[in-house]
């Protein structure tokens, strides 16, 4: 500026001069051609100048968010329709499985109720064939029992006959199986009425017990008899009063000890019901192994029996032999006939109402956990789509932040990251915070199906601050990107560019000059140069 204001007052001072000339020297100017003055060389323009400093740099990345619950669930009806019902409002706290909507599904229900009374059916179906069978099998034992006694009855020999006696060994044997299990039942159903008559007379007591304690805490509390606590009596206008009725100190012990007498008595029955079923293990035990005993001597006696007669020649044992073998492969046949169609009609109808079931459900909403209903965009008689979130359900004990970025700055990220985070109306009070989710593919939350559009990504505060947060305030976020201290920078203003190289001009005593430099983290404010340059270099801006 100063050599701006020196040219013109040179260039000033010349025009009067010039002007002078003329004026005074007329004569001599008709006969002496005036110099014209020669223009001043044009002012150059003063750049600014920056210092290389050293510090530190770095580069944030700053974004809004905003408060919400960090357990958020969007719900929808899992099928289109016409709302029927809604059984709840925003802000209002409800519970895990709690219907909060319904749709119009009257045909729904209608075959739900029919499902349900088909698997009943097939399943009385199922009873009924389980029945028959076990009926075929009684018929096959019995023939199979006449075709064994008509055996016994053409079997060859006297009194002294080896057959005879093994006969008369498979009919002792049988008699032996058949007291054995008639002996082992009724010990088993004596055992099993003990049982019942020790768990009856255990809750007759239980519930001596109970009262006694009552009558107890009666008396600690009111001091009164418990069955008649209060006495009358009239006064000489007729009028009744009604006074406590007070219990002496031996009349309360004989209460308490009452009590003690019944919980003596409670330990007695139940050491009876204990060994009233140990008594039952032990007959169901022995009627078994009695029972497998007796078995084992029967089919010990048949081999036996039939080792004797396996020989040939007798048309009628012969026959006889058959029809015994007849009767056991009908009674095989018998016990391993199978109950599949049956079985499979069970398993249709539970399929069935299964599917029915599902489409009741699929037109409701349901809560999937406890919490508030953050909002509700729907009412009776509004019609939906299927998936289409209509209702979100949180936890507002528990509080985070969300972001929508975009993918170039998801792309700079990653869970985890550290975060710094201020309210609007405290910017003030930095809560320190970390990324805890991104959306796929840059993280591992939802990629926004059908199942979850949540897009944003997700920072959890370490430190609240004593700060109070809502859910819906909007927030600052500041994520640094990169960073580096004790490094050299200049401002952007400083570093130029031609031709993709970088460069910076350097002011020396000997006059200005180009120098090449490389940059590292570049910043809105500040440039890193990692070479060319010194701490202290003055640099000549553009």
């Amino acid at each position: 500026m100063r050599r701006v204001r020196y040219i013109g007052t040179a260039l000033l001072s010349s025009m009067l001069a010039f002007q002078l000339a003329a004026c005074g020297a007329a004569s001599s100017a008709q006969t002496e051609e005036a110099t014209p003055t020669p223009l001043p060389p044009a002012a150059e323009i003063e750049r600014p100048t920056f210092v290389v400093k050293r510090g530190t740099i770095e580069n944030p990345l700053d974004v809004n968010g905003r408060v919400s619950p960090v357990d958020l669930k969007a719900l929808a009806f899992k099928r289109a329709g016409t709302v029927a019902s809604v059984h709840a409002d925003k802000g209002q706290q409800v519970k895990a499985g709690d219907v909060l909507a319904e749709l119009k599904q009257d045909d729904e229900v209608d075959a739900l109720r029919e499902a349900e009374d088909g698997v009943t059916q097939a399943q009385r179906d199922l009873d009924s064939a389980k029945v028959q069978r076990d009926k075929q099998i009684a018929q096959a034992k019995l023939d199979l029992q006449d075709a064994q006694d008509a055996l016994k009855r053409v079997l060859p020999g006297g009194a002294d006959d080896p057959i005879r006696a093994a006969q008369k060994e498979l009919e002792e044997a049988q008699k032996a199986a058949d007291t054995q299990n008639t002996t082992g039942s009724e010990g088993k159903t004596e055992a099993e009425y003990n049982l019942v008559k020790a768990s009856e007379a255990l809750s007759d007591t239980q519930k001596q017990v109970s009262a006694a304690y009552w009558d107890v805490v009666w008396v600690d509390k009111y001091g009164t008899d418990p069955d008649n606590p209060f006495t009358e009596t009239t006064d000489e206008n007729g009028k009744i009063i009604r006074k406590p009725n007070k219990l002496t100190d031996e009349q309360k012990q004989a209460i308490k000890d009452k009590y003690t007498e019944a919980q003596r008595t409670l330990r007695d029955s139940e050491r009876a019901v204990a060994q009233a079923e140990r008594a039952l293990e032990k007959a169901r035990k022995e009627e078994i192994d009695g029972n497998g005993d007796a078995t084992e001597k029967v089919a010990e006696a048949q081999n036996k029996l039939n080792d004797m007669i396996s020989g040939s020649g007798n048309k009628e044992l012969s026959s006889a032999q058959k029809a015994v073998k007849s009767a056991q492969l009908a009674l095989e046949e018998a016990e391993a006939a199978t109950l599949n169609t049956a079985t499979k009609a069970v398993e249709d109808a539970k399929r069935a109402l299964d599917k029915a079931r599902k489409k009741v459900t699929d037109g409701q909403i349901t809560a999937p956990q406890d919490g508030e209903l953050i909002s509700i965009s729907i009412g009776e008689g509004d019609t939906v789509e299927a998936d289409s979130f209509v209702i979100e359900i949180a936890d507002t004990s528990r509080l985070e932040v969300g972001a929508e970025l975009g993918a170039e700055q998801m792309r700079q990220l990653q869970e985890g990251q550290p975060a710094e985070i201020t309210l609007l109306s405290r910017p003030d009070v930095v809560m320190p915070a970390s990324i805890r989710q991104m959306p796929e593919p840059y993280g591992s939350g939802s990629s926004g199906n059908v199942e979850s559009k949540d897009r944003r990504t997700l920072f959890e505060i370490a430190d609240f601050k004593g700060l109070e947060l809502k859910s819906g305030q909007n927030v600052k976020i500041r994520i640094v990107l990169e960073s580096k201290e004790n490094a050299l920078w200049l401002p952007p203003d400083a570093v130029r560019s031609f031709e993709g190289r970088r460069f910076v001009v350097v002011r020396t005593d000997q006059g200005d000059r180009r120098q090449t430099v490389k940059v590292g983290i570049e910043t809105q404010d500040q440039v890193e140069i990692t070479e060319g340059v010194e701490e202290g270099d003055v640099i000549v801006g553009q």
